[in-house]
């Protein structure tokens, strides 16, 4: 019900209630009243006397009527007046004449009490009034107590809370308390006031990594600026003295060029991923063709530095898996590129494995290196994890893994590593299996 209906309602209530209570009351009023006087108010009689005489004698009388008193009804009478007044009260007097079998002459004299009508409205009108006017009052003060607890209390909580929004203190919850809109009102406050909160906090979280990667790049871009300007200076100043020289310190300026082109290249994509302002474009895909087109693109370059890259496919058919084709090859491409970093030239190995569950396709890069310890395990996929555990590997952002990570979970998968100290890392991606064809049946849906 909402709050005008409640109020209008609220009002009928009091108005229904307090003439219901007040018209019960006059009537028990009225009925009290005739009752103790023994009387009929509203035909304006009240109680009635009988006297019966005989011969100008009392034979009966109902009340203390003396001979004389009676003499002076019957004068009254002659006189054409019919009241006489008796104790205070006024009564009509009326006389019957008739003579019984015994020759007797009787009168029947009857004394009517005539009742002040305009006192007894009067009463009345005071009566009903003070009753309206109290049940009024009470009726009145019960809704009133209501709307306080249901209307006026939760909106002055409601203005102190959102005084408290305005001074930008988020931590304190509002509670839906109230009725109708009210409580509606306070929902709303309360979703806004999350929505508030969350804002400031990635707010927060965008100027801490962005500050964070600015410190971090900047630190990792020192070593190849450096490097490129000791081979510049070395042909300008004349240390290259002769053309080998000379084309070599040049080559290596080009290579930490490509360097430093690679680590801004890594620091955009990884910022567009972690603002989620990458867009994924899905297609279905044949795993096991998919990863072997991954490793041939990269055997010259493991065979170059004298290490192997073996593939087991365990897949019982040909599974698909929905992915970004050019995103997911940075993910395989990121992690081959540290597992080649990681093992030794000769006898070094990457075993990528290729398995399956009810509903996943496994992908597991299992190398034989060093290795990772338990506690750097838990930070691999974060940010510059090279610059705190590995800071050994040389030519990285220390963004490869991390790149990984937010690619695999965009495109709905999981990741997650598996390693002990000296014997080797194994890096293992869930991807969800899809029956061929769904992505034609999604777009024709469409």
């Amino acid at each position: 019900m909402k709050l005008r209906q409640r109020f209008l309602t609220q009002n009928i209530s009091i108005l229904i209630s307090t003439i219901l209570i007040t018209v019960c009351s006059g009537f028990l009023y009225n009925y009290f009243y005739n009752l103790l006087n023994e009387s009929h108010v509203t035909q304006g009689l009240g109680q009635t006397a009988i006297v019966v005489m005989k011969d100008d004698n009392i034979i009966y009388s109902s009340e203390d009527f003396t001979m004389l008193m009676v003499k002076e009804m019957l004068m009254n009478l002659n006189i054409k007046n019919n009241y006489y007044e008796y104790g205070n009260n006024v009564y009509r007097i009326n006389v019957k004449n008739f003579t019984a079998g015994d020759s007797g002459n009787y009168k029947i004299i009857t004394l009517n009490q005539i009742i002040d009508t305009f006192s007894y409205y009067k009463g009345l009108s005071i009566f009903v009034f003070t009753i309206f006017l109290t049940v009024f009052i009470i009726t009145a003060m019960i809704i009133q107590r209501q709307n306080m607890k249901n209307i006026i209390t939760p909106i002055t909580n409601l203005t102190k809370d959102m005084e408290k929004l305005r001074i930008g203190e988020l931590e304190t919850a509002i509670t839906d308390n109230g009725y109708g809109e009210i409580r509606e009102l306070s929902a709303a406050i309360e979703q806004l006031r999350l929505q508030l909160k969350n804002s400031i906090y990635y707010q927060q979280k965008v100027d801490e990594n962005r500050k964070f990667l600015i410190s971090s790049i900047s630190h990792d871009l020192k070593t190849p600026v450096t490097s490129i300007r000791g081979y510049i200076d070395g042909v300008l100043d004349g240390v290259a003295n002769t053309e080998e020289k000379k084309q070599y310190y040049l080559l290596k300026a080009i290579e930490k060029t490509r360097v430093i082109n690679t680590m801004i290249e890594d620091l955009l994509l990884y910022s567009k991923l972690d603002l989620n302002q990458m867009i994924f474009e899905k297609d279905e895909v044949p795993i096991a063709e998919y990863i072997k087109n991954c490793i041939e693109d990269n055997l010259e370059g493991f065979a170059h530095e004298n290490k192997k890259i073996i593939f087991e496919n365990n897949l019982s058919g040909t599974f698909f898996v929905m992915i970004d084709v050019e995103k997911f090859k940075r993910v395989v491409q990121n992690i081959m590129d540290n597992a080649k970093r990681s093992i030794e030239e000769g006898t070094g190995q990457l075993r990528i494995i290729l398995r399956e569950t009810n509903s996943s396709i496994i992908v597991e890069f299992k190398d034989n290196g060093k290795g990772i310890s338990k506690e750097d395990l838990l930070y691999i996929f974060e940010r510059f994890y090279k610059a705190d555990a590995a800071r050994e590997i040389k030519d990285s952002s220390g963004l490869g893994l991390a790149i990984a990570k937010q690619i695999v979970e965009g495109l709905g998968g999981r990741i997650w590593a598996i390693s002990e100290k000296g014997q080797g890392a194994s890096i293992i991606i869930s991807l969800k299996k899809v029956k061929t064809g769904v992505l034609k049946e999604e777009i024709l849906k469409v």
